[in-house]
């Protein structure tokens, strides 16, 4: 069965010949000091460029795809005419967000709407993202079409954040937070600017590559580790709606298209939520997270949608090759028949994984994946 194939099998709740396999998505890289240890260990001399800068995982390294068989390739929003972030000498670097990042890329260090009266976030100078160069992004998309038969997915459009996490990114959490509570005029002002300025983003994005792509990811991290960081009820009012807007601008412009989100933590509770506003594909599945236990969510959610990630990096990838390989199996058991299920990290891989455990979840899970499922 054809790479594209057998993940368009996957994602349509049906038994391919194997379990798809994904690593480079969004949320599911390798951190730097453990991409450099795997090319190590397979004895891949010539360094390559980073595919960005100023995160902890820069590598988008097409030999570890084929080295590890994965079923999908991804594509991304950049090129000469993007605006630039701008350099600092402390090493922090400012996006065309107008939002100031440390020098790691981690987390922002200077929020420029914080303390900013309703007119000034107003007359704030939003980003205009017209007239960027995409041609080399079509030309690159269409080679993944028309010369591999991998699955072709369209790389979430707002840098490493959703829409939640570009509003208190902007806001600053705490002002975010007290807007919705203070000041709900201000807090759907921020809400649907960015909604609008992404949906801007998809529409020049899916224009080059739309007749190439057959997944899309989206992500908003509203979950913690052990719980939501807002209340369903709060979530179905100030962002369900902007959600639902822009996968109806988006199915407008790719009806075909399947509908990846990324969502980290414990967020059982809007999993029927996320269903309702179309989304196929729920990723990252973090095993240990209150109410995201493999079986459960198989079995209260598996016939309306396909499962993206689930092998736990907490306790099992860092832990023995053992451990690895067991993990394998545990989620492949539990998430794959039927099919919906695509087997990746529940995030980018950290420092603490040793390089053997990486080449061993990708070689187990090529074992244990063949279907028919027998554990």
């Amino acid at each position: 069965m054809r790479h594209r194939d057998r993940v368009m099998a996957a994602i349509n709740l049906e038994e391919p010949d194997y379990v798809p396999i994904d690593l480079g998505s969004t949320g599911n890289l390798l951190n730097d000091s453990v991409y450099f240890k795997v090319c190590e260990l397979l004895g891949f001399k010539e360094k390559i460029e980073p595919y960005r800068i100023g995160t902890t995982a820069n590598y988008y390294d097409e030999r570890l795809l084929e080295a590890f068989d994965v079923d999908f390739r991804h594509l991304w929003l950049a090129s000469p005419d993007k605006p630039k972030s701008v350099k600092h000498e402390d090493g922090t670097s400012t996006d065309y967000w107008g939002i100031t990042w440390s020098a790691e890329g981690s987390y922002p260090v200077v929020f420029p709407l914080k303390g900013k009266s309703e007119q000034e976030v107003v007359n704030y100078p939003w980003p205009d993202p017209k007239g960027w160069d995409t041609s080399v992004l079509r030309e690159r998309a269409k080679h993944y079409y028309e010369d591999t038969d991998y699955a072709v997915v369209a790389k979430a459009v707002i840098d490493a954040t959703g829409l939640f996490e570009r509003c208190y990114c902007l806001r600053s959490i705490d002002d975010f937070l007290m807007d919705m509570m203070t000041d709900e005029d201000l807090a759907f002002f921020i809400i649907n600017k960015v909604t609008d300025i992404e949906i801007q983003l998809w529409d020049m994005f899916l224009s080059a590559v739309g007749p190439y792509v057959q997944i899309m990811q989206r992500q908003s991290d509203f979950g913690t580790q052990t719980s939501l960081f807002i209340s369903p009820k709060l979530y179905r009012k100030f962002f369900k709606p902007s959600e639902d807007r822009i996968y109806t601008f988006i199915r407008s412009k790719a009806p075909n298209i399947k509908i990846w989100f990324h969502s980290c933590g414990a967020v059982e509770p809007l999993i029927d939520d996320f269903i309702d506003v179309g989304v196929d594909i729920l990723n990252p599945i973090q095993p240990l997270c209150p109410g995201m236990e493999s079986a459960d969510l198989k079995k209260k959610y598996g016939k309306r949608l396909c499962f993206h990630g689930a092998i736990d990096q907490q306790r099992a990838l860092p832990g023995t090759r053992e451990d690895t390989i067991q993990e394998a199996k545990r989620r492949i058991k539990a998430l794959a028949p039927g099919g919906g299920y695509l087997l990746a990290p529940s995030n980018h891989i950290q420092k603490d994984v040793p390089a053997e455990n990486v080449v061993a979840l990708y070689e187990y899970a090529r074992k244990y994946g063949k279907y028919p499922i027998d554990l």
